[in-house]
């Protein structure tokens, strides 16, 4: 599958029959699936180093089965939650294809070198680092601090292989309490500050916003005159060809570049380049030939 997406660059995508339902996109409130844990602290080692000003390091190794696991889940998480044309909902998508769609769904285009590595690593993190802490007797004040950034752990993940995991983390102090002699108080007059980080309203905005889109709910539209637009949703039914070197439609594409009944949401950036701007201004039962650029996995 890599060879074939990587070869094809520039394909021709018809749709017959296209469009057999629009909707308006609603948000509506978001939920968060519960999780199950891919690894038992019973399989992980670890140490405990202790650092000045009440800060510890922890050092704890996932096992091999625990990040194979955790990568497999974020490849069966994001294939849930994003949709690819050419590939019928359910089925298994190479992770090269998925890391190329959530770049591109990105902000920017900018997901990350190995995007569902990276979200492995997090879940590992998430599941094992404070666990851990306490199994150490320790109770953490705080975020705990990656010493080696995620977006440099990636690069020597691998799947199927221990992978050591480093953090940093204040902790509660050890305090030994001085006794009072003569039911004298002991300590008085004393005082503490603190700081709070600034307010981030753009970054609020940003992360409801995300949550509105991801958990929108339709409303099907029933002017059978409308013309798709940029945040409308639609049905289609699609049939894919190679374009020849002039731009007319070729040979067909196997079936795994079709699809029947595929939930496309119009928006920049989602899908293959030229999908969504080829299916701007389309009505429902219309048939309309789009261009498209499939995404270079090789890379």
């Amino acid at each position: 599958m890599k060879l074939f997406a990587s070869a094809i660059l520039n394909l021709l995508l018809v749709a017959p029959a296209i469009l057999t339902d629009a909707f308006v996109v609603h948000p509506r409130q978001a939920f968060f699936p519960a999780t199950r844990s891919v690894v038992s602290l019973s399989e992980t080692q670890s140490s405990i180093e202790r650092l000045p000003g009440s800060a510890v390091e922890l050092t704890v190794t996932a096992p091999a089965a625990a990040t194979k696991a955790a990568y497999d889940k974020a490849c069966a998480e994001v294939s849930q939650n994003v949709e690819i044309p050419g590939f019928r909902k359910g089925s298994k998508i190479p992770p090269q294809i998925l890391e190329q769609t959530i770049r591109q769904n990105s902000p920017g285009g900018k997901g990350g070198k190995h995007p569902l590595k990276a979200q492995a690593i997090t879940a590992l993190v998430n599941q094992l680092v404070e666990p851990t802490l306490k199994e150490h007797d320790l109770d953490p004040i705080g975020q705990p601090e990656m010493v080696i950034p995620v977006e440099e752990m990636v690069e020597r993940f691998v799947p199927g292989e221990d992978l050591e995991i480093k953090v940093k983390c204040d902790v509660w102090p050890e305090i030994s309490w001085k006794e009072s002699k003569d039911d004298k108080p002991v300590y008085y007059g004393l005082t503490g500050t603190y700081e709070r980080k600034p307010f981030d309203q753009a970054k609020m905005d940003k992360a409801l916003s995300d949550l509105k889109e991801r958990y929108a709910s339709l409303d099907k539209i029933e002017d059978p005159d409308h013309a798709l637009a940029m945040g409308d949703a639609c049905v289609v039914t699609m049939e894919g060809f190679f374009a020849n070197e002039d731009g007319s439609k070729g040979e067909p594409l196997p079936n795994a570049a079709s699809g029947d009944r595929v939930d496309v949401i119009l928006g920049e950036g989602r899908y293959m380049e030229g999908l969504v701007e080829g299916l701007v201004g389309a009505k429902v039962g219309e048939t309309v030939q789009v261009s498209v650029t499939f995404p270079d996995v090789s890379r």
